[in-house]
């Protein structure tokens, strides 16, 4: 099954500055940004495994930790497109 990726951003995390600074962009995207990637893709993991073992009354509870996550990762990926160094 696809994996859900961290993208490569456009730009230097301290293109930014001095409205953002760099530090955050760096902690915001590789530890923030990661944590909603790592999450969906370790849920939809759980999911395939619930369903392989017949295992579906997990699988509502998977279903919300899944949307969480990709709600997450699908906000930054609109984050990181709308913030820009040209304004």
């Amino acid at each position: 099954m696809a994996q859900y990726v961290l993208p490569e951003l456009d730009y230097d995390y301290a293109a930014l500055e001095p409205a953002i600074a760099g530090e955050i962009n760096e902690l915001h995207h590789s530890k923030h940004h990661a944590t909603y990637v790592k999450g969906a893709n370790d849920t939809i993991e759980k999911i395939a495994e619930a369903r392989e073992k017949g295992d579906f009354s997990s699988i509502v509870g998977l279903e919300t930790t899944l949307a969480f996550h990709l709600a997450g990762h699908s906000l930054h990926l609109v984050w990181w497109k709308i913030l820009s160094p040209n304004g």
